[in-house]
């Protein structure tokens, strides 16, 4: 039998581009468990590259799409630190988010069901220009894991900062991820794609399958992978290298 203590207790997530090296990590665990002692925390990933927004986005709306309600996400890809970009606290699928407002929610909020957005206003007092993932979004993760209400935190903010960045409906997408793998995802959803389509990127056309296993080894194929979107992929290999893709490559659906 589940034991009810522990699965009542909070999770926080944490998506950061920290890396694995540095202090930064335990330095955000340390202040979430100063605050709420008893959260179960979960890294989702580290290792977004530096900067990479639209790659913490997209990893971040499939955490979403995991984690049960009530979790809070603290995502920390913030290359505008110190700026006058706002904190935000977003309320989405029965989850909270903090991270900066710099077009991290974008993917979550197009996928899902649009959330409401919060400016934090709660002040830290101290806090340095150059580490607001520890002196800002920790403190008020910790600080909602542990009870405190949203609105003693935040204040409504009428809309977050979103990227040129959407769902397509077909024919034509764009990849938006590679994952580690070297599988490109495309933001094609998966209800525009026939079941006998070809896909075109660039000069090179590759078929629909339903599985890796249905072309022979080092033979591209394309698919509907566990985001329900669109994906290119090569058997037994990186489709990145092997075809040379790059997110922004444009892909059409070309129809029999």
């Amino acid at each position: 039998m589940a034991d009810s203590s522990i699965s009542n207790l909070p999770i926080i997530t944490l998506t950061t581009d920290f890396g694995l090296d540095d202090w930064y990590v335990a330095t955000l665990k340390a202040v979430l468990l100063s605050h709420a002692p008893a959260t179960r925390l979960i890294d989702v990933t580290h290792t977004i590259p530096a900067g990479d927004i639209v790659k913490a986005s997209i990893t971040l709306e499939r955490v979403l799409a995991a984690f049960p309600p009530a979790t809070i996400h603290l995502a920390v890809i913030d290359p505008t630190v110190g700026s006058e970009r706002l904190p935000l606290i977003v309320q989405i699928q029965q989850q909270l988010v903090v991270c900066p407002d710099n077009g991290l929610i974008t993917w979550p909020w197009r996928r899902r069901d649009q959330g409401e957005a919060f400016q934090i206003t709660w002040k830290s007092p101290s806090t340095s220009q150059t580490f607001h993932g520890r002196d800002l979004f920790s403190p008020i993760a910790g600080m909602l894991a542990s009870g405190r209400a949203l609105l003693d935190l935040a204040k409504p903010l009428q809309s977050p900062v979103l990227l040129d960045l959407y769902p397509s409906t077909g024919p034509t997408g764009k990849i938006i991820h590679i994952d580690h793998f070297g599988n490109a995802t495309i933001n094609i959803l998966s209800s525009a794609v026939p079941s006998n389509a070809q896909i075109q990127i660039r000069d090179r056309k590759v078929t629909l399958k339903r599985t890796y296993s249905e072309v022979p080894s080092i033979q591209p194929l394309a698919l509907i992978g566990s985001s329900d979107l669109l994906e290119i992929a090569v058997r037994d290999a990186s489709a990145a290298q092997t075809l040379t893709l790059k997110v922004g490559d444009s892909v059409t659906i070309l129809f029999e």
